[in-house]
């Protein structure tokens, strides 16, 4: 975070890679009206679904950048190059029409046939369309669309909370939109984020995105034995839900813990006898939103909306299915700071989700990443003085002052990369970069 900077590689890729895909979408909403050998009704499907998906990439572009350039036509020269920056607020009217137009003509769940399953839905559409409501302020919208979702009958939570992440769960009762890899993909078009690279070298991986002590103390601390078990493992100890039992293996270098804090993400995690295919090519399911974010958004927006009542009774059927107790009599910023921390625990490793509201939320007008790191910042912290694991205050991986360095006002947006700023006169770089 606090290391990216104009030249930064990966950052420049995401960016090239997101607006990539709007002008992938634009070639196909553009163009598919002349296209004669397809019926009206699946032409108007694909429109959708290419909506969908610009949708999805202008909200990834807006959380990560701020201000950036919209262009939705597809000519030989990329408008992209001359095109100013456009405000957030513009890019949020444009998520909405995306997402709101998708809703409109995508089937539910439940009506693709077998070929097509995984194909983006009209609950899909509408989840996303309530989480930009949400992460935009606009939360008489975010609770109603939820509402709608939660209404529809067409999702529900399963039952075991460990069942979520099973490779062979897929499109399930929980699902809204996941990405599915099989082991019929290459190993740089498959999971390559989630069960390769979180896992420790001696099991395949590279030992990348491990969880920490500070998460699983979270668990702790609520008595949330359940999800903390289903989402981290940890080395020399049992892993959940595999038979036969498996001791996770110690990876150690030198005779010293080889990776951060020795926590890895059960959630991306493959039982050795579902391993199948070569290396790097398991199945495996990202999920990209499930009914528990819908019922957390709900909460969340039904909290700022002076509801109560609604929003602990949406928090609560979260927090059953974890084995945990009700949460009661909370209103105001208490009740916002449940669903925040519930968010926390039941989304943990999950995509961005942690990374994208230490950003959005605000606790007295400051965003929250802007307490947890920084010179003072409670993250820092614990990690430089009150932290007590011996694998991560070895210090052997990374800096135990990681985040020591934050800037509020320039480290909660990404730069935008130089080859953008260099290719288009009217663009200009993010504050601090």
């Amino acid at each position: 975070m606090t290391g990216l900077n104009a030249n930064t590689s990966y950052v420049d890729a995401y960016y090239r890679g997101m607006h990539q895909g709007i002008r992938n979408c634009n070639f196909v909403i553009n163009g598919m009206a002349s296209v004669k050998a397809i019926p009206d009704n699946l032409k108007n499907r694909y429109i959708a679904e290419a909506k969908f998906l610009r949708g999805f990439f202008y909200f990834e572009l807006v959380k990560n950048f701020g201000d950036d350039v919209i262009n939705n036509d597809f000519k030989s020269t990329d408008a992209t190059l001359f095109l100013p920056r456009s405000p957030k607020a513009d890019i949020y009217k444009q998520i909405y029409k995306d997402f709101q137009d998708a809703a409109a003509v995508l089937p539910e769940k439940g009506q693709y046939g077998s070929s097509d399953i995984g194909r983006v839905t009209r609950g899909a559409a509408l989840g996303f369309l309530a989480k930009a409501y949400l992460f935009n302020g606009d939360y008489t919208n975010a609770e109603n669309t939820a509402a709608q979702i939660i209404s529809s009958g067409k999702y529900s939570l399963e039952s075991r909370y460990s069942r979520i992440f099973e490779p062979e769960n897929v499109d399930g009762v929980e699902s809204l939109f996941e990405v599915n890899y099989t082991n019929a993909v290459g190993f740089y078009n498959g999971p390559e984020p989630g069960d390769v690279t979180d896992a420790a070298s001696v099991d395949g991986g590279w030992g990348w995105f491990g969880a920490t002590s500070d998460l699983e103390n979270a668990y702790v601390k609520e008595g949330d034995d359940v999800r903390r078990k289903a989402t981290i493992i940890k080395a020399g100890e049992a892993v959940d839900n595999e038979t036969p039992t498996r001791i996770y293996p110690k990876h150690l270098v030198g005779g010293k813990p080889g990776h951060t804090s020795w926590r890895y993400y059960r959630k991306f995690y493959i039982p050795l006898a579902k391993r199948v295919g070569p290396y790097g090519t398991y199945p495996f399911t990202d999920f990209k939103m499930r009914y528990a974010e819908i019922l957390l958004i709900y909460a969340e927006a039904a909290a700022f909306n002076n509801k109560p009542t609604e929003a602990l009774n949406s928090l609560n059927l979260v927090r059953r299915r974890a084995g945990i107790a009700d949460k009661t009599g909370l209103s105001g910023d208490a009740l916002k700071q449940a669903v925040w921390d519930e968010r926390r625990l039941e989304l943990a490793g999950e995509g961005t989700y942690r990374w994208d509201d230490i950003r959005r939320i605000k606790i007295n007008g400051k965003a929250l990443i802007a307490s947890l790191m920084g010179p003072n910042g409670s993250f820092v912290k614990y990690n430089t003085t009150m932290n007590t694991d011996p694998v991560e205050t070895a210090g052997h991986r990374e800096a135990l002052n990681k985040g020591y360095y934050f800037k509020e006002g320039v480290n909660e947006l990404w730069p935008i990369p130089a080859s953008a700023i260099n290719a288009n006169s009217s663009m200009v770089q993010n504050p601090g970069y």
